[in-house]
C-alpha cells in the first residue's frame, strides 16, 4: 500500500511513501504521519491512496501515524486543495495552517491529578466525623482544605492545589489513599483562555426593530433551506447586526449544524466570545494565535470531536475542523486584516468563507457598517442577497439611538490661533473635560503607536533609519529607546548627532504614548488606558484592558485602530480622532477605501445606547471629500464614488490584482530575479492580462530584505489565471538560496 502525502513544504506536489503492514489499517486519508525527508522527519498530511507518478522509484516507509481518526475532514481537503489552487501556493502549507499550532509535536491532552475524599466521607459531616478521628495534624490540615470547598459548594481542586493550601506532601496523600479516606485520579483538563465566569442563566435576545426582523426572517427562510446563500448585511454602527448573528445561530444550532464566526482582529474576540457564551455557554470554542499550543490544540479537539459546535476566532478559524457546518459570519467583512500576508497560504478569509459555505451547503453572512467595494459589487449584481439596517437598535426612552454628531477640527487654524504644539485640540480637550465631569468615557484613536513617528537633529536634518529596513526609526519614550515597527531592531538614544555632532534633537509627529502623556498632563485624575500593540503583546492584554474599560475602571481608552471597530460600551459618548489624516496620501488605489472605513468604524463607538454620542475629527485636510460623507453617514454614497473611479482604472472589483514579490538580500540581485520573472511571463502573457513592473517596493528593505514588484491586472473572471502563473513558476525554474518569489492573488493593496 502506498500513500500521498502533503507536506509543510513550498513544493507544488505530493510526495508518496509505502505504508508498512502493521500501520495499513490506521493510515487513512485526513491522517497526520511522521515520514522521512531526506534526512530529517516531517509531519504531514495523507490525501490519497495509491501509485506514485513514477513507478522506478524505491518508496521509504512511513514511520508513524498520529491519529486514531483523520484530522483533516474529507471537506476540508477539498477546501484546503481549492485555496492551494486558488492562491497558488502547496497544499501542505494550506493543510499546516488548518491544523492547530505544535500538531507536528504530536500535542497530547493535558491530564491533572485530583485527591478527593472516597464516596463514604465525601459529605461534610463525614469528613467532620474523620477529623476527630486523625491524629496527623497534616493530615487534619488537607480534610479541613476539603471541608472549606465542601461548605462552599465548590468542586475539591487538584491534588498540587490542595496540597499547597494544607502545606501537606504527598506521602500525607498516600497514607490518607491507604486509609480508604481519599482516593487518588487522573483526570483529563481542558485548555482554555479565560473570559469570564458562564451567566446563571442564558441571555435572551432584546426586542427587534422592524430592519432586524426582516433580517432574520430572510436568514432563518435560508438556513431552513439548508442551501449555499450568501447575504450582505449592511446595517449602521449600533444597528444589531450582532443579535441578528446570534439569531442565525440559534436557528443552526436547532438544526443539529455547527457554525463559524471570524472576527478580524484578536483585541475583538473577548467581547464577541462574551456575548456568544452568554447566549450559548460550552458550545463555543475559540481559535486564536495568542492562545497556548495547548489551548489551541484543545479547542481544536473539541470542535472536531463536535462537543463544541461553534468556532470563534480572527482569519484562520475559518479552516476550524467543524462538522455539518450551517452557518459562517464574517463580522466587520470588510477588515484588511483577513487578508494573509505571510507566510503562504496568502489567502483572503472571507472569501475561503464563501467558498467554504458554498461546499457545504450553508449559509455566509458577511456583516459591516462599511462594506469592502468588492462585496458591495457583489450586492449589487445579485451574487450576494443585500439586508439593510439603517437605524440604530431602539433603547429605552427612544424610538432608537442616534448617530453621533460628527464635527471637524481644523488644525491648521487651531494651531494658528491657539499656538499649542501637542496632540489635543482645545476643543477637544474640552469636550473631554465635560465628559470627565458626567462620568462619561472616552475613546481617542491615533493610528500610529511610539511616542513620536520622527526623531531628527535640529541642526542638518538627520533622521535615525534602521539598518535592516527602509525606514526612519520610531522614538519610544517609555524605553527611551528607537524602534523600527517592521523588524523590532531597537537602538538607543543618540547623545550626539552622528552627522554634525549636534545635541539639538526634536520628536516630530505623535503617537498613542505622546497621546497618553498629554492627558495625564491636562487630566491628572483622569484614568487612561492604553490599547497597541506594545500594550497588548502578553496573552489574554486584550481581554484585561477592555474588561476593565467596560467595568468603568478607566475614563479614557487610547488607541491605534484596534479601538476603532466592534467594541460596544454604554458610556462612550465621545470619540475623538486625533489625526484623521493618517493614511490618506498613501500609494495604494484602496487608501480612501481604508480611511473612510475607519474613521466611519471608529465613530460608530459613540453614543450606541441612551446618551448621545459625539465626535471630534482632527484633520489639515477639511476640504477633503472623505469628510463630507463622514459627516453625513454617507459610506454608501462615498462607496459608489469610489467605484465608478475603479472601473475607469479597471482596479477591483472590476479585475483582479496579482502581486509578485522577489525577496531577497542584495538589491540588485533582486531586482535581476524580479526582471527574469517578468521575462518569462512575458513569453507567454495572454492577451487579457496587463502586467505591470518591477518596481521597489513602497517600503524597499524589510528586515534585510530587499522588495521589487510585478503586479499583473487580470479581468475579474479569468478562469485560467492560476494555471498561467504555475506555468510561469514552472518555466522559471528554482530561485537561488536566499531569495525567493511570493505569489499573492487578489492583494488588498497596490504598490
Amino acid at each position: 500500500m502506498t500513500v500521498g502525502v502533503a507536506l509543510p513544504l513550498p513544493v507544488n506536489q505530493l510526495y508518496h511513501y509505502r505504508v508498512p503492514p502493521a500501520l495499513v489499517a490506521a493510515a487513512r486519508v485526513g491522517c497526520r504521519v511522521r515520514v522521512p525527508l531526506q534526512n530529517r522527519t516531517v509531519v504531514g498530511v495523507i490525501t490519497e491512496h495509491g501509485e506514485p507518478p513514477d513507478l522506478n522509484v524505491t518508496l521509504r516507509p512511513i514511520r508513524a501515524v498520529l491519529d486514531k481518526k483523520p484530522a483533516v475532514s474529507a471537506s476540508l481537503l477539498l477546501l484546503t486543495r481549492w485555496i492551494a489552487n486558488y492562491y497558488v501556493c502547496a497544499w501542505g502549507e494550506v493543510l499546516r495552517t488548518a491544523l492547530p499550532s505544535g500538531h507536528a509535536r504530536h500535542r497530547r491532552p493535558k491530564k491533572e491529578r485530583f485527591l478527593r475524599p472516597t464516596s463514604a466521607f465525601a459529605t461534610a459531616h463525614g469528613l467532620k466525623d474523620v477529623l476527630e478521628q486523625l491524629r496527623g495534624s497534616k493530615e487534619k490540615a488537607i480534610i479541613r482544605a476539603c471541608l472549606q470547598y465542601i461548605a462552599a459548594g465548590e468542586p475539591i481542586p487538584r491534588k498540587a492545589q490542595l496540597l499547597s493550601e494544607a502545606a501537606a506532601s504527598s506521602a500525607t496523600a498516600r497514607r490518607l489513599v491507604a486509609k480508604g479516606i481519599c482516593e487518588e485520579s487522573e483526570i483529563e483538563v481542558l485548555r482554555r483562555p479565560d473570559y469570564g465566569p458562564l451567566p446563571s442563566t442564558p441571555s435572551r435576545p432584546p426586542p427587534f426593530n422592524k430592519s432586524q426582523k426582516a433580517a432574520r426572517t430572510q436568514l432563518n427562510a435560508a438556513l431552513e433551506k439548508q442551501s449555499f446563500t450568501t447575504f450582505l448585511l449592511h446595517g449602521v454602527t449600533g444597528s444589531g447586526k450582532t443579535e441578528v448573528y446570534l439569531a442565525a445561530l440559534e436557528t443552526t444550532l436547532r438544526q443539529n449544524r455547527s457554525a463559524i464566526v471570524l472576527v478580524p482582529e484578536i483585541s475583538l474576540t473577548p467581547q464577541t466570545v462574551q456575548r456568544f457564551r452568554a447566549r450559548f455557554g460550552d458550545q463555543i470554542a475559540v481559535l486564536h494565535s495568542r492562545m497556548s499550543h495547548g489551548e489551541r490544540y484543545d479547542a481544536w479537539r473539541l470542535l472536531r470531536s463536535g462537543q463544541c459546535t461553534v468556532a470563534i476566532g480572527p482569519r484562520s478559524a475559518v479552516l476550524a475542523p467543524v462538522a455539518k457546518l450551517g452557518l459562517i459570519v464574517v463580522d466587520e467583512e470588510h477588515d484588511t486584516s483577513y487578508k494573509q500576508y505571510d507566510p503562504a497560504p496568502r489567502y483572503h478569509a472571507r472569501d475561503v468563507a464563501v467558498m467554504r459555505a458554498k461546499m457545504s451547503d450553508a449559509v455566509c453572512i458577511l456583516g459591516t457598517a462599511t462594506p469592502s467595494l468588492e462585496s458591495l459589487y457583489n450586492a449589487r449584481t445579485g451574487k450576494y442577497t443585500l439586508l439593510s439596517m439603517k437605524e440604530r437598535v431602539p433603547v429605552p426612552g427612544r424610538r432608537a439611538a442616534l448617530l453621533p454628531e460628527i464635527d471637524l477640527v481644523d488644525l491648521r487654524y487651531a494651531r494658528r490661533e491657539q499656538s499649542f504644539r501637542g496632540a489635543l485640540s482645545e476643543q477637544l480637550r474640552e469636550s473631554i473635560e465635560a465628559r470627565l465631569k458626567r462620568q462619561e468615557q472616552v475613546i481617542l484613536l491615533q493610528n500610529r503607536r511610539g511616542y513620536a513617528p520622527i526623531w531628527e537633529c535640529q541642526s542638518c536634518g538627520w533622521l535615525p533609519e534602521c539598518t535592516d529596513c527602509s525606514v526612519t526609526l520610531t522614538y519610544h519614550k517609555a524605553q527611551t529607546a528607537l524602534r523600527c515597527h517592521y523588524c523590532g531592531q531597537t537602538r538607543r538614544l543618540p547623545s550626539t548627532c552622528p552627522d554634525c555632532a549636534a545635541r539639538d534633537f526634536d520628536r516630530l509627529g505623535t503617537g498613542t504614548q505622546r497621546v497618553q502623556e498629554e492627558l495625564k498632563e491636562y487630566f491628572p485624575h483622569a484614568r487612561v488606558l492604553r490599547m497597541d500593540l506594545d500594550t497588548t503583546y502578553r496573552k489574554d492584554a486584550h481581554y484585561t484592558i477592555l474588561d476593565k474599560f467596560g467595568r468603568g475602571e478607566a475614563d479614557i481608552l487610547v488607541g491605534t485602530q484596534m479601538v476603532a471597530k466592534g467594541l460596544d460600551f454604554s458610556r462612550v459618548t465621545l470619540v475623538g480622532v486625533v489625526s484623521a489624516d493618517v493614511g490618506m496620501g498613501l500609494p495604494d488605489f484602496r487608501a480612501e477605501e481604508h480611511a473612510a472605513q475607519l474613521l466611519m468604524q471608529v465613530s460608530g463607538r459613540a453614543g450606541r445606547h441612551t446618551l448621545r454620542g459625539e465626535v471630534l475629527l482632527q484633520t489639515r485636510r477639511p476640504d477633503h471629500p472623505i469628510f463630507a460623507y463622514v459627516q453625513q453617514h454617507d459610506y454608501i454614497g462615498f462607496a459608489l464614488a469610489l467605484l465608478e473611479a475603479r472601473d475607469q482604472l479597471f482596479y477591483p472589483p472590476y479585475g483582479r490584482m496579482v502581486n509578485i514579490e522577489a525577496r531577497g538580500p542584495q538589491e540588485k540581485r533582486t531586482r535581476e530575479i524580479a526582471m527574469r520573472w517578468r521575462d518569462v511571463a512575458t513569453r507567454q502573457l495572454p492577451s487579457q492580462l496587463k502586467m505591470l513592473g518591477p518596481e521597489p517596493a513602497f517600503i524597499a528593505r524589510v528586515k534585510t530584505k530587499w522588495r521589487f514588484h510585478i503586479m499583473i491586472k487580470a479581468p475579474r473572471v479569468y478562469p485560467g489565471l492560476s494555471d498561467w502563473l504555475r506555468q510561469v513558476q514552472r518555466d522559471f525554474g528554482a530561485v537561488p538560496s536566499g531569495y525567493r518569489i511570493a505569489i499573492s492573488v487578489d492583494v488588498i493593496g497596490s504598490f
